[in-house]
């Protein structure tokens, strides 16, 4: 039988990872010890493993204790995070791309580019398509008559820059019934 992963959960209910149904095993029988770091606020229904002290259900979600601190960072800029912060969408056709059909463009080609900083930054790179960056070629937006669908921007950190986002977001037709008040705005 596959038995189903465990949500992870901040102090203040919010989602912060995904834990194999093993280590939320080990975490369940910690409790029963009396080391208490986390709480368990569900199990999965119908899915449980046969232990020495007979059968124990798997939890489904789980909170931690302490409160972590997650989102008082700035985002790290990174190819991942570009394509993140504009919804996996190319910036001049508009279109859904998976992450391998993806590339980012500089809105100011590099040969063009006439600050002292770097032209590879939040406010210079935008997501494109394979099709419209090679379209684009070495022009401005407004040179090759392809304007963008948004301007690019400094992200602020929030949920969707944590792992766990991209982690539900690739298992949406998997995801266990008792996950789906707790992530929220995370998918879709």
């Amino acid at each position: 039988m596959k038995h189903k992963k465990c949500l992870v959960l901040n102090a203040d209910y919010t989602p912060i990872g995904i834990i194999s149904w093993q280590k939320a095993m080990v975490w369940l029988f910690r409790i029963k010890e009396d080391t208490n770091n986390i709480d368990i606020i569900e199990y999965h229904a119908n899915d449980s493993v046969l232990t020495c002290r007979g059968p124990e259900r798997i939890p489904s979600v789980v909170k931690t204790i302490k409160y972590f601190k997650l989102l008082n960072h700035h985002v790290n800029f990174s190819r991942k995070n570009v394509f993140i912060r504009d919804d996996f969408r190319c910036q001049y056709c508009n279109k859904k791309y998976a992450i391998n059909e993806l590339t980012y463009d500089h809105v100011i080609p590099r040969a063009q580019w006439k600050c002292l900083d770097t032209p590879t930054c939040w406010t210079n790179i935008v997501t494109a398509c394979w099709n419209c960056n090679e379209k684009k070629g070495n022009k401005t937006p407004q040179q090759a008559n392809m304007p963008l669908i948004k301007e690019p921007y400094i992200p602020r950190k929030t949920l969707k820059y944590l792992p766990l986002a991209h982690q539900l977001n690739t298992i949406l037709t998997d995801l266990p019934k008792e996950w789906h008040s707790y992530i929220g705005d995370l998918i879709g």
